[in-house]
């Protein structure tokens, strides 16, 4: 009686394919019962291809509206396999989110399911149609995502298998593992290799460690780079630029603890000289900005205190630190805390209260607030009273941004 009771199920979803047959694009069995459609991949020994999607999602809408109506696509998915699309967030769907929670990574999620219910392939957001076909054939044919993982994981590294396997991974969107897996590649290589375009398009983009030996190189021989492999020179230039940058930023940045107060400076002289080597060969863009990072972090280190002040002012004058006063800001609270001279401290005060009573008379909406500043430097002064008062308005100003930003939040929902 069950299975008369399934075969009526199936024919059901037959009727229904047949009615959609005028239609070019894939034919999908939307939302039927997951049990009814294991038990028809099992009875037609066929993959089961699950569009995994949301009602809100633009790029799922997109892959329905261009790509699923395809007749090319069409023609290869409704020949290949039994076609099956839901809503994640309703019905039979949402048990299915919860099934296949370790393979959707997000929307829209694309699926490659065995008759018995086993995922053997995956892919992932908005695909072009070829990309789609070439992506989904290869894990009918075996050579999926986890086949290509598991033949990873036993140690296999010829490069025309790693590029397959980036492929794989790019078309999950598994953004993560693409980068390890080339960050290992690299370290197996040599460095003339760099040279060689093949190499280059399938590692450039991932250099950007500037203590590696792959960045040194690149920075040392970017013309002959850019002769023989013919790259984006300005792409490049701007990749390496951001990662000097990044790298000197998190050498240099000013840490507080949890009470607020700044700790102390590390001195990481093997680090300072590598960056300072790249920025002075590189000559980037924002080249300047670097070094004089790395020169306030020297001084700071050589508790210089005089010349931290006198150089931070100058910096600031030309905006060799960027345009946001974020750097001041961090840097006078590290002279409060660590530096014994009253006078420069005072200085630094002078300073603090003028831009405050600037911002205080502006009218733009994204005033700075240096009232966390002005109340450090006059608790290390002796003027408690003023402290106190300034934290205070520094908590109800941080206290008016939160809520701010919470309504912000809710009225973009």
């Amino acid at each position: 009686m069950k299975k008369i009771g399934f075969v009526i199920q199936f024919l059901c979803i037959a009727l229904f394919l047949f009615g959609q047959a005028d239609k070019n694009g894939i034919r999908f069995i939307e939302g039927e019962k997951w049990e009814n459609v294991l038990k028809a991949a099992q009875e037609q020994d066929k993959y089961i291809f699950m569009d995994c999607y949301t009602s809100w999602c633009g790029p799922c809408k997109a892959l329905a509206k261009d790509i699923f109506t395809r007749k090319d696509v069409g023609d290869f998915f409704n020949a290949n396999f039994i076609n099956v699309k839901y809503d994640m967030e309703k019905g039979e769907g949402k048990e299915l989110n919860k099934r296949y929670k370790a393979n959707i990574i997000g929307f829209p999620t694309l699926l490659l399911i065995d008759k018995k219910g086993k995922v053997v392939h995956q892919m992932a957001g908005f695909q072009e149609a070829d990309v789609l076909i070439a992506g989904m054939k290869a894990g009918k044919e075996g050579k999926s995502l986890f086949a290509y993982r598991d033949r990873y994981t036993a140690g296999e590294r010829d490069f025309a298998f790693l590029k397959e396997y980036v492929t794989a991974l790019q078309g999950a969107f598994l953004k993560n593992d693409i980068e390890q897996v080339i960050l290992d590649y690299m370290k197996t290589m040599s460095l003339e290799k760099l040279q060689e375009k093949e190499i280059w398009d399938f590692v450039g983009t991932f250099i950007k460690d500037p203590y590696s030996p792959q960045f040194d190189y690149v920075i040392f021989n970017i013309d002959r780079l850019a002769a023989k492999v013919k790259f984006d020179r300005y792409q490049v230039e701007r990749q390496l630029s951001w990662a000097l940058d990044k790298a000197v930023d998190q050498l240099v940045e000013i840490k507080f603890d949890e009470n607020g107060i700044p700790l102390r400076l590390v001195e990481e002289t093997g680090k300072m000289d590598t960056l300072l080597r790249l920025v002075n060969r590189g000559d980037l863009k924002r080249a300047e900005t670097c070094r004089a990072k790395i020169n306030m972090y020297e001084l700071e280190l050589a508790q210089k205190w005089d010349e931290v002040y006198a150089n931070q002012i100058i910096y600031r004058a030309i905006k060799a630190l960027g345009y946001s006063d974020n750097y001041l800001a961090k840097t006078v609270q590290y002279l409060a805390a660590y530096c014994p001279d009253k006078t420069i401290l005072k200085k630094c005060l002078d300073l603090i209260e003028k831009l405050q009573e600037e911002e205080d008379k502006s009218d733009s909406k994204f005033k700075a607030n240096y009232y966390d500043t002005l109340s450090v430097l006059y608790a290390k002064l002796g003027d408690n009273k003023r402290a106190k008062e300034f934290k205070k308005i520094d908590e109800e100003l941080k206290a008016e941004k939160a809520k701010e930003f919470e309504k912000f939040l809710k009225d973009s929902k």
